[in-house]
């Protein structure tokens, strides 16, 4: 299942016949398994624009690439989208290709510089506003790039967060000329930029060749004697057994450390956190929840063959888990049909080395998907204290991807299962997860490498032991 979620398209040229095969299955994919397929789409705009593809011909893979980022946006789902062509990455780096090598963040309607890759340039420049890129505005890059994403109220962050691989993917090459202006003294400044092969700092995977472990998507620390603190980067692991089976040793281990220690407050860290599966958030939860929760308030679940097939291709111990609930009697129920759930908050189960202490969970415009509803769940039923900023996302989406892949080009993309109420029911509420604590990361705090989020709990939970 790992392998589903990898772009295998090549450099090559795919023909017309190869392509429009391609689409329709991408198209009959979506309005196959998605309960919803054009919930924020029109569905005669796709059919067009799926046309217009078919009628451009033959083409090499990374054009292709582009254009199934085009089809992909046009459903406007965060949930419906493409993998990026993993191969065609490591070919580009082995042929000496460099990436963009800075990160940029929306602000109030500029594009600033948040990140540096290989030191490109001094840090002294985050914050300063992107003006051009080898001579192109960056109001006409952007309005390039758009449209290869949904519209689903996270596009800013995610052209920021992937803008490298978006500038390879609109063929903005190095070496970069980047104009850049000061933000403190209004000053233009030209920068000749070679640019980077250093890509693991924005791709959603390691390369084909890499191995990934435990540490690559979360980790459990003790900050303090009295402070644990779990940076979930990621629950996309639950396809690997291995690392899954990681995930669970030392997550029993290390609440069983916490309760040894007497440790009395527990931080997890969500700020990055894309999503994936909710397993590794449930498992979390039900260590800290003292009270009744749930993390989703009901769900509409389209019953298809590729879905069917998913579940039955898990390994046993999943299989059971995923057949419970709305699942139990998926195969019974014909090809077509919208199952409807609604469900009602429980205590959690009784486990071992459970966390009976404060908990603080941080968030952020990059809590998404699975992390997102987690993080709902803290808020709706009062499991822990929120702080940062709010989600992009709403505790209200189409989600349960399955992972598929085109038969030609090989390009790997999700569709939506099932459609999400928030943890409390309230389907129609449509706010995104809030902190209870509110507090924004700023240019100026990536500069001088500070973490105001952070900061603020740590001293919150000093604070609090010296008055006890």
């Amino acid at each position: 299942m790992e392998q589903m979620m990898i772009t295998e398209t090549k450099d090559i040229e795919y023909s017309e016949k190869e392509i429009a095969e391609d689409i329709d299955y991408f198209i009959k994919s979506v309005e196959e398994v998605s309960p919803f397929s054009y919930m924020n789409a029109d569905s005669l705009s796709i059919q067009k624009l799926a046309m217009d593809l078919k009628g451009k011909g033959a083409r090499k893979g990374n054009e292709l690439y582009l254009d199934f980022m085009r089809l992909s946006a046009a459903f406007n789902v965060g949930h419906i989208y493409t993998f990026p062509p993993e191969a065609m990455l490591d070919e580009a780096i082995k042929n000496g290709y460099r990436f963009f090598p800075l990160f940029i963040k929306k602000n109030q309607g500029k594009w600033e510089i948040l990140g540096i890759i290989d030191n490109a340039i001094p840090e002294k420049n985050i914050g300063n506003e992107v003006i051009r890129i080898n001579g192109n505005e960056m109001s006409e890059i952007i309005k390039t790039i758009q449209p290869l994403l949904a519209n689903d109220g996270n596009s800013d962050e995610m052209v920021g967060a992937s803008f490298p691989f978006l500038l390879w993917a609109v063929n903005i090459s190095h070496p970069y000329s980047v104009e850049i202006m000061n933000k403190k003294t209004g000053l233009i400044e030209i920068l000749e930029l070679q640019g980077t092969n250093d890509l693991d700092k924005y791709r959603t995977q390691k390369p084909i060749d890499t191995k990934v472990k435990l540490q690559d998507f979360i980790t459990f620390e003790l900050l303090d004697k009295n402070i644990g603190y779990i940076n979930a980067k990621s629950f996309l692991f639950v396809q690997n057994n291995e690392i899954t089976k990681s995930f669970e040793k030392e997550l029993e281990s290390y609440f069983a450390e916490l309760k040894e220690k007497g440790v009395s407050n527990l931080i997890i860290d969500l700020r990055e956190n894309g999503g994936g599966s909710s397993y590794p958030s449930e498992a979390i939860l039900q260590k800290i929840a003292l009270k009744p929760y749930q993390q989703t308030g009901g769900s509409t679940m389209r019953v298809s063959r590729q879905f069917g097939e998913f579940l039955d291709g898990l390994p046993w111990a999943f299989r059971m888990i995923a057949k419970k609930g709305l699942m139990k009697d998926y195969h019974k129920y014909p090809i077509g049909t919208n199952i409807k759930e609604e469900s009602k908050p429980s205590l959690p189960k009784k486990v071992k080395n459970s966390f009976s202490g404060q908990v603080y969970v941080l968030i952020g415009p990059n809590t998404h998907s699975a992390a997102m509803m987690m993080a709902n769940a803290v808020e709706d039923f009062d499991l822990g204290i929120l702080v940062g900023e709010s989600t992009k996302s709403i505790p209200r989406e189409l989600s349960n991807a399955l992972p598929l892949k085109t038969p030609n080009a090989k390009i790997a993309f999700v569709v939506p299962a099932s459609l999400f109420t928030r943890a409390n029911g309230d389907a129609n509420n449509y706010d995104p997860v809030k902190p209870d604590v509110f507090i924004e990361s700023i240019a100026e705090d990536i500069q001088q490498k500070l973490d105001p989020v952070k900061q603020y709990v740590l001293e919150k939970i000093i604070l609090q032991d010296k008055t006890k």
